[in-house]
């Protein structure tokens, strides 16, 4: 080998030494999450995009299952005092719970910390993840829902379009928009609203009422549920009565179902989350066109709540690794991120100035659905109503809910079957209460 040779190997060697040390130096942060699908592929790219974009921090992104199953595979670890994640992905109603499990540390103090500003943050997102006056989980993928309609149908029954609608007003155009055969069969449905006790929730916020005491749980914790409000009752009771009469469809709790019908033309008008958006204008295709209103109200417009979920950061790591965390959230929170975040998704951004991005822009002005959302969210009321419910069992709580739901659909007065998952939900949230208590 002669000398050029030899010191070419050694630069090669002490290069291959470098990179090796610093990849043994390089920080990993596990993140669970439970994006699947689409949203799957959005969350892996952000991923993959952080860890090209800095060589301090490896993030390692496993997809957990559903929100129900990251949860419980959470709390699990957190009993068994180990396996858990650097960051998770957690629900909207596991607020309370994350809050009280002691795990967290909490987005407000990293961010203090170091030197990030949270009145970037947008104040629904804010509102709804802080809790006892701390702010404890970054809100990651904010939704809300809203009506789709298929506008083929509402020009062929004559019925404008309009961005806001009373629950009067919803049923009135369901009863226009449907379609029945010579025999009666009903070959196009009005209405098609999944069973989900979000829709429950959220007819509450948006109508004035509390979901759960004390104001929805802000201004002291939440000892019982307020689901059996007006708004909640006259919901249940107009969708039981519009699913006998053929004009609403009975698709059950899955989602996708109820996707389906309105994708195919068989329902006029659906509600779904904004996160849906992507997903269902894939499925329609060029068979019509979509349009994209608020969620509607008893008497008088206040404002939806937050759905989606929060990014929570754990304690139980190094120094180093929760810095490293807070590099990824911080990443997340970046504006050119939450574009590319909400474009691929149809979740809105959760920090100031993103609309006024260039490519925001012009993808709204060739697709105006996606400011359905974000324009319902800037128009609602911010207050203890419109920030939704926290308390604890929630998800148990959503449970009796649908439950119920289900047996006013068979033909139960829904004052009767509320006040009896009211019963229910009390003692669970009870027992929940018991549990953290002196915490």
């Amino acid at each position: 080998m002669g000398v050029q040779g030899f010191f070419l190997a050694k630069a090669g060697l002490l290069a291959a030494l470098l990179l090796g040390t610093a990849q043994a130096q390089r920080i990993t942060v596990e993140f669970w999450h439970s994006m699947g699908g689409v949203l799957g592929e959005a969350t892996e790219a952000l991923v993959k995009e952080f860890n090209a974009s800095q060589s301090r921090v490896q993030v390692k992104a496993q997809y957990v299952g559903s929100y129900d199953d990251g949860i419980n595979k959470l709390l699990a670890a957190l009993r068994a005092g180990r396996g858990f994640p650097h960051v998770i992905q957690v629900y909207d109603i596991g607020a309370r719970i994350m809050a009280d499990s002691g795990a967290v540390v909490p987005l407000e103090d990293l961010a203090r910390k170091n030197g990030f500003d949270l009145d970037h943050l947008l104040p629904q997102p804010r509102n709804y993840y802080t809790v006892d006056g701390k702010l404890f989980g970054l809100p990651f993928n904010s939704s809300n829902p809203i009506l789709y309609f298929n506008m083929a149908a509402f020009q062929e029954a004559g019925v404008p379009f309009k961005p806001t609608w009373s629950l009067k007003d919803l049923e009135e155009a369901a009863r226009k928009l449907t379609k029945k055969d010579a025999q009666g069969r009903t070959v196009r449905y009005g209405l098609s609203i999944p069973i989900d006790s979000w829709f429950v929730e959220q007819i509450s916020y948006n109508s004035g009422e509390y979901f759960c005491n004390n104001e929805n749980g802000r201004r002291a914790r939440a000892t019982a549920v307020a689901f059996d409000n007006p708004a909640a009752v006259a919901f249940l009771d107009t969708y039981a009565r519009l699913v006998r009469e053929g004009v609403a469809a009975n698709t059950g709790r899955n989602w996708a179902d109820s996707q389906s019908l309105f994708a195919q033309g068989q329902a006029a008008i659906a509600s779904y989350s904004t996160a849906s958006l992507t997903g269902v204008l894939r499925q329609v295709g060029n068979r019509f066109p979509v349009r994209t209103a608020y969620y509607p109200y008893l008497k008088e417009r206040n404002g939806v709540a937050i759905g989606g979920a929060a990014l929570y950061v754990l304690k139980g790591f190094s120094e180093a690794e929760t810095q490293g965390a807070w590099e990824f959230v911080r990443f997340l929170l970046e504006p050119r991120t939450q574009a590319k975040w909400h474009l691929a998704t149809g979740y809105f951004p959760v920090v100031k100035g993103v609309t006024e991005l260039p490519e925001v822009r012009q993808a709204h002005v060739r697709q105006p659905n996606y400011t359905t959302a974000i324009q319902q969210l800037a128009t609602s009321k911010v207050n203890n109503a419109s920030a939704g419910c926290l308390m604890g069992a929630f998800p148990e709580i959503r449970q009796y809910v649908q439950a119920a739901w289900e047996e006013i659909l068979k033909g139960k007065p829904a004052q009767e079957a509320l006040k009896e998952a009211k019963a229910k939900a009390d003692a669970a949230l009870e027992r929940y209460n018991r549990s953290v208590a002196g915490r």
